[in-house]
This record gives structure tokens, C-alpha cells and sequence, in this order.
């Protein structure tokens, strides 16, 4: 048996209001496509675009020579590309073996056993409200402060195969997420699976 080729990450991006998801996606995968973020769809139906003629030009990347594939190959190794996730009804967590535990809004220190925390607010993500160990303060979790290790969303727009860190979107690809989605601005995070 071969085994399959080693995922190597993504980078997503979703608006900072993790309740946040745009109007029609449809029309915010158009908009990016007309800047030449988005590329053609992968397949009839899917969810799944190939990155546009701008991407590079978009996104930076850390390095001298960056090694970005981005079309499928005879060999089916990883490749490049968009895909969306979502809107769903309520926010999803997301999460990867490269998480950090995340800090407490105000007292700033690390909130420990985090994997619980978010297994108990997936049952109640809009009203659940976990409570800082150090201080006391309470907060929805979908909030917490992941530095760019996690997030929650019910819109996320996945690069996939990009390692952590590798790639930063670059200041106007924020700002036309933020004008497309009515000036509510977007951040981004990396998954290592």
C-alpha cells in the first residue's frame, strides 16, 4: 500500500466576528476571482477553486524561493488551492496539531485544558461561556485569542497545502474581504494536521 501524500496545512481566512458569514459566497468567491485570489472551480458543484493568476501577488510568502504547486499533477501529490467552508448555522472551531492553548481576554495568561472547553462549547457555541482559571473572567471561547494557532467561524475561506507561517494575505486581500463582506474586517490562522 502507498501511502497518500503528507497534508501539509492550510492558512484560513474568516471574518474576525466569528458569527460573521457573508451574504451570498457565491458572489465573495466572484469578487475574489475578479481580483485574481480565486481561480477556476474544481469540479461541477464543488467548493473547491484552483488560486487565481494574483496569488502570488496576494498572499507573501516567507523564504527566497517559496515551492507552491498550484495544479493538480499526474502523481496526485498536494497542490494549492482554495476551498470554502461553509456559512454554517453557528461557528465551527478549528484546530490542528500545531494549537497553542489560547489566552484569556483579560488577564492575558493561557487558558489550560482548552480541548475541553471547546468540545463543551461545540454543544452550545452561541450561549456557552467558559471561565479563565486565573482570574475569573468569563467568555464565549469562539473569542478566545488562538495567535493564529486556531480560530471559529461560520464562513472560513482554506488555502490548503500551505505550511504554518509560510504565508502572510497580504493587506489588500484583507481589505476587499472586509469590503466585501460590508466592512467588517477578517484575520487569518494556520492548521497543521
Amino acid at each position: 500500500m502507498i501511502p497518500s501524500p503528507l497534508h501539509t496545512g492550510r492558512l484560513v481566512l474568516t471574518p474576525e466576528d466569528p458569527y460573521l458569514a457573508p451574504e451570498d459566497p457565491g458572489d465573495l468567491i466572484q469578487q475574489l476571482r475578479e481580483i485574481g485570489f480565486a481561480g477556476e472551480r474544481l469540479g461541477q458543484g464543488s467548493t473547491s477553486y484552483m488560486v487565481g493568476d494574483q496569488f502570488m501577488k496576494l498572499v507573501t510568502f516567507m523564504g527566497c524561493s517559496p515551492a507552491i504547486q498550484s495544479a493538480p499533477s499526474d502523481s496526485d501529490e498536494p497542490f494549492c488551492h482554495l476551498v470554502q467552508s461553509g456559512p454554517h448555522p453557528l461557528p465551527i472551531f478549528l484546530s490542528g496539531r500545531n494549537t497553542t492553548a489560547p489566552r484569556c481576554e483579560a488577564c492575558r495568561k493561557r487558558v489550560p485544558q482548552w480541548q475541553g472547553i471547546m468540545g463543551d462549547w461545540a454543544q452550545d457555541p452561541a450561549d456557552f461561556a467558559a471561565t479563565c482559571p486565573h482570574c475569573g473572567h468569563a467568555q464565549n471561547p469562539a473569542n478566545y485569542d488562538w495567535r493564529q494557532s486556531a480560530g471559529c467561524g461560520r464562513y472560513m475561506l482554506c488555502v490548503e497545502n500551505i505550511f504554518p507561517q509560510e504565508a502572510v494575505p497580504s493587506t489588500r486581500l484583507l481589505n476587499e474581504l472586509q469590503w466585501i463582506t460590508g466592512n467588517r474586517p477578517w484575520h487569518y490562522f494556520y492548521i497543521q494536521e
